[in-house]
């Protein structure tokens, strides 16, 4: 760690911070006047129907359109409460690391980190302000966002591992809630809440890529735990986002088919439907895996973290990617290029 002290940032960094806060320091949120509060909430479907779990599954025959839509609430509410424990975690912790110093030889970096965490805090406002007005009530923690919170909230000289996790939780998060919510057919609110936020998380997740672009070499045993921690986490948050029984038990379903989770979940988890959209999700992170070294095809070892954790087309097409693209091509997993429309 004693390279850190002579460690300057690259160009290109410098560039992307200068570009990062001056977006900052031009336009962030506003609880009051990004989103249609007036929005009416009778029949309102707050995700694309063929995103809700049960699409392509026998089960979407058995619920009525009344169980559907509430599923489409309920879903997408588990994901607004999960935003609002995990950015106001998030929060505290960067905090954490501001008044620890450890970043105080790069004013940019921590500059950022400033705006990052305003940011973060009103986005959990307008999560929360989300689930009121249409009567969501909270949901239970999320149990492995305060374990991996719980795991690395203690100071080290370089918070590097921390930053990792935070970025690909949130990029993990910010691709689902796109493919979920990012269309026109869905209330105006609900479409809202995930465009404006994500014009604000796509400049924290690419801030947070390029700082472990930045610093990787500074901390020796990073890419190792990345290597060995980043495919169980990742199927772990994936498989959450799509089976919550709790949301099962608030829809109501009639047919008691629902309530046996032992055929439910896997059906629900192994749909062609939900593999596409998996596929999706993940297709840029496995990119930047690749890119990295953490994801390494070549290595019998770290391969079998990956089929263990059922990556193995994820990886295959990231490596067709590559074998693919040309040296002009453009940057297409740079989230501030994401269109909305």
């Amino acid at each position: 760690m004693s390279n850190l002290k002579k460690k300057t940032l690259s160009p290109k960094f410098t560039l992307l911070l200068e570009k990062l806060n001056k977006a900052s320091e031009k336009k962030q949120m506003s609880l009051l006047l990004d989103h249609p509060w007036d929005e009416p909430i009778e029949n309102a479907w707050l995700k694309k129907r063929e995103n809700i779990a049960i699409y392509g599954t026998p089960y979407y025959d058995l619920a009525t359109e009344e169980e559907r839509r509430l599923l489409s609430v309920y879903e997408t509410g588990s994901w607004w409460y999960t935003f609002i424990v995990f950015e106001n975690l998030v929060s505290e912790y960067y905090m954490k690391i501001v008044n620890h110093g450890s970043l105080k030889k790069f004013p940019e970096v921590v500059k950022y980190i400033h705006h990052f965490c305003k940011e973060e805090i009103v986005h959990a406002m307008v999560f929360k302000k989300a689930m009121a007005h249409f009567q969501i009530t909270p949901f239970p923690s999320p149990l492995n966002l305060r374990e991996i919170y719980s795991h690395n909230a203690a100071m080290s000289e370089f918070p590097l591992k921390a930053i990792y996790l935070t970025i690909l939780i949130e990029w993990l998060a910010e691709n689902n809630a796109m493919e979920d919510c990012n269309s026109k057919e869905i209330s105006p609110l609900s479409r809202a809440v995930a465009v404006e936020h994500h014009k604000e998380e796509a400049r924290h997740i690419e801030w947070g890529k390029n700082m472990i672009r930045e610093f990787i070499d500074m901390v020796p045993e990073f890419l190792k735990e990345a290597q060995e921690s980043t495919a169980p986490m990742l199927r772990s948050m994936l498989d959450m986002s799509v089976c919550s029984i709790v949301v099962y038990s608030r829809v109501g379903f009639h047919n008691p088919a629902f309530r046996d989770y032992k055929k439910l979940i896997p059906a629900v988890l192994e749909s062609e439907n939900r593999q596409k959209i998996n596929s999706r999700i993940m297709a840029p992170l496995m990119r930047y895996f690749l890119e990295l070294g953490i994801c390494d095809p070549n290595d019998d070892e770290n391969m079998k973290v990956w089929r263990d954790n059922r990556f193995e087309k994820d990886v295959k097409d990231a490596v067709e990617y590559f074998r693919k693209k040309s040296a002009g091509t453009e940057d297409i997993d740079n989230v501030m290029n994401k269109n909305y429309d």
